[in-house]
């Protein structure tokens, strides 16, 4: 038994499960999104095992794992936006290196998408213009993405009071319109039946599946949350 084998069996292995959005769904042959936020720690190490394994189990037919890396770059208020990009980029980089041996234990047919690349997609451009349409003329649409980015001030003042609040919440909006056209609608328009990650929807982004999804592209874009369980260590003497 290797070292790192005997440390996993004496601290016990991480296990993923889909939540209850996803529990009773036949996923075989489906083709699904593994959503990546570089920088959670759910994105890492045992859960990122974890979460690959559970991949290998569902019988997806394919699977791509996108790496949300310069959509962080509008969190970085501090910098100027050439260098908050590279700075994402390298970033994702590094994240992509780091984890390299998980991914490649994934057995389901699988690509890396980088988010610079969903940006430059053909079909993006139309989805981000209706998604800012409606921020700009749908007041349901716009009280929900303001309601999320609530939610992500008051994380982000926890951990920096002295953040600016009308910086942060630019930066904030920026991000959700960027981010809800890619992930609601245009991968349920190329055909992605799930989007697995590891925390619920957002209420943008339950919103935006509503507006733009549920009748347009009945069955796609369905989100699947994961629940990790830390399985109790075995004995190395059984």
């Amino acid at each position: 038994m290797s070292e790192r084998d005997t440390e996993q069996v004496l601290h016990g292995r991480t296990k993923a499960s889909f939540g209850q959005d996803g529990q009773k769904d036949d996923l075989s042959g489906r083709r699904a999104v593994l959503l990546i936020s570089v920088g959670q720690r759910y994105h890492e190490g045992d859960k990122l095992r974890a979460t690959v394994e559970l991949l290998n189990r569902t019988g997806f037919g394919q699977v791509t794992v996108a790496v949300a890396d310069t959509l962080q770059r509008t969190n970085y208020l501090a910098h100027d936006p050439a260098e908050a990009h590279r700075r994402a980029l390298r970033e994702g980089d590094a994240w992509l290196e780091r984890n390299s041996k998980t991914l490649g234990r994934l057995s389901v047919p699988n690509d890396v998408l980088r988010w610079d690349e969903a940006l430059r997609d053909p079909d993006y451009p139309r989805f981000l213009r209706r998604v800012r349409d409606a921020y700009r003329d749908d007041p349901g649409y716009r009280a929900a993405v303001d309601s999320t980015i609530r939610t992500f001030l008051d994380r982000m003042v926890s951990r920096n009071p002295c953040v600016d609040p009308r910086k942060a919440f630019e930066g904030c909006l920026s991000y959700l319109i960027e981010e809800c056209p890619v992930i609601q609608p245009m991968w349920a328009h190329q055909g992605y039946d799930h989007i697995v990650y590891p925390q619920p929807m957002t209420t943008a982004m339950a919103h935006t599946h509503q507006l733009f999804v549920a009748r347009e592209y009945p069955g796609k874009g369905n989100w699947l949350s994961l629940r990790f369980k830390k399985r109790a260590a075995s004995s190395l003497a059984a």
